[in-house]
C-alpha cells in the first residue's frame, strides 16, 4: 500500500510538470504571435543580446606560482530592421558595444620610478570597441537588392601602451582616435535571412584620427606635420584620410545548435591606387555565444585584422607591419531582448 501511495504521488507530480511544460510552450506561441503582429504593423524588429563576464584568481602560497587577477567585460549588440510587410526596401542597422578592464598582481604594486614606495595597482583596458553599420536596400528579387552602406568602428575611452600600467605616458589611442568606415553603394546578396554578402565596385574608406599628436605619432599612417629648419610647422599634419576601393561585406549570424549562437563578419578592402593582394586591407571577426540556462552564457570572440597602413610598434627602423590578433573567453550573465532577428 505503502509503494501504491509514492507511485500515485509521483504521478500526480509528472502530470503537474507535463501540464505546466504545456501551458509554457502555449505562453511563449502566444508571445511570439503578439511579436510577429507587432512587426507586421509597425514595420520594425528591434532588440539585442547583453551579457557581462567577471573573473577573478587568487593564489596563497601557491607552489606552482601564478598571478593574481581580476577582469571585468561586458558587450551589447543592438539591432533595428524596418521592412515594411509588401515593401520594396529595407533598412538594416546594427550597433556592437563591448569595454573591459582587467587587473594582474595586487592592488598595490613597486612605483618603477620611486623604488620602495608602493602605488595603486589599477585597472587596465583590455577591451574596447563601438561598432555600427547601417545599410539601405531596395529589392531587385526575393535574393537581392541595391545597397547604400554606411559604418564606423572605433573605441570608447583612451588606451595606453601595454607596458605603461601606470598611465605615466600619454595614451596611445582614443574616440575617434582611430576610427574608420566605409561608405558604398553596391548589391546585397541574401540567399538566406541569416547570410549576407555586400559588393561594392565604388567604396570611400574613411580613416580619422581626431588627436594631432597620435595623428604624428606613425601609428595609423597618417602624414607626420612638416617643420622647417628652425622647428616652425610649415604644413599641418594629416587627420584625415581617404580611400577609394573596393568592398567585400560577409556576415552570418545564425543559431548553429539549440543553444549555440555563431557570428561572423568579414571585412575586405582594396584601394584602386595599390592594387596588390597584400595591401588589401582585412577584418574578421568571429563570436560563439552558447547559452548555459536562461541567463549564463559562455562567449568566444576571436578578431583578425590587417591594416597595411597600420604601424603596430613604431619604436622599431620603419612601418612594422602584422596581422592583429585578438581573442577572448567568458562566462557570466547574459539576457536577449526585443524580437527575434528573422
Amino acid at each position: 500500500m505503502h509503494i501504491k501511495n509514492v507511485l500515485m504521488i509521483a504521478l500526480f507530480c509528472l502530470s503537474g510538470l507535463q501540464i505546466k511544460a504545456q501551458d509554457d510552450e502555449l505562453k511563449k506561441k502566444a508571445a511570439e504571435k503578439a511579436a510577429l503582429k507587432n512587426i507586421k504593423d509597425t514595420g520594425w524588429i528591434k532588440g539585442g543580446f547583453f551579457s557581462t563576464n567577471i573573473s577573478n584568481t587568487t593564489f596563497s602560497n601557491w607552489s606552482q606560482g601564478g598571478t593574481n587577477n581580476t577582469g571585468l567585460i561586458s558587450n551589447a549588440n543592438l539591432f533595428a530592421i524596418y521592412h515594411p510587410a509588401n515593401d520594396k526596401y529595407i533598412w538594416e542597422n546594427y550597433l556592437e558595444l563591448a569595454y573591459g578592464v582587467i587587473r594582474n598582481g595586487e592592488s598595490t604594486i613597486d612605483d618603477p620610478s620611486n623604488p620602495g614606495t608602493r602605488v595603486k595597482n589599477p585597472f587596465v583596458k583590455n577591451e574596447d570597441k563601438l561598432i555600427f553599420l547601417s545599410k539601405y536596400g531596395r529589392k531587385i528579387n526575393e535574393k537581392l537588392n541595391y545597397s547604400a552602406l554606411m559604418s564606423l568602428n572605433t573605441q570608447l575611452f583612451p588606451g595606453w601602451a601595454p607596458d605603461d600600467v601606470l598611465r605615466r605616458n600619454n595614451h596611445v589611442s582614443n574616440f575617434l582616435a582611430q576610427g574608420f568606415g566605409f561608405l558604398s553603394v553596391g548589391f546585397d546578396y541574401k540567399p538566406k535571412t541569416y547570410f549576407s554578402i555586400y559588393a561594392s565596385p565604388v567604396t570611400a574608406k574613411y580613416t580619422i584620427v581626431r588627436e594631432q599628436r597620435l595623428a604624428d605619432s606613425g601609428l595609423y599612417g597618417m602624414e607626420k606635420a612638416v617643420f622647417d629648419t628652425a622647428g616652425t610647422k610649415i604644413k599641418n599634419g594629416q587627420t584625415f584620410r581617404n580611400e577609394i576601393g573596393w568592398y567585400i561585406n560577409i556576415s552570418i549570424n545564425r543559431d548553429i545548435a539549440k543553444n549555440i549562437n555563431y557570428q561572423t563578419r568579414l571585412e575586405l578592402f582594396q584601394n584602386y591606387k595599390t592594387m596588390q593582394f597584400i595591401k588589401m586591407d582585412r577584418n574578421w571577426q568571429n563570436t560563439i555565444n552558447m547559452k548555459v540556462n536562461k541567463y549564463v552564457t559562455v562567449s568566444l570572440i576571436n578578431q583578425l585584422i590587417w591594416d597595411w597602413d597600420v604601424d603596430v610598434n613604431t619604436t622599431l627602423e620603419g612601418v612594422q607591419r602584422k596581422v592583429q590578433i585578438k581573442n577572448f573567453f567568458g562566462v557570466g550573465f547574459s539576457a536577449k531582448f526585443g524580437d527575434k532577428l528573422l
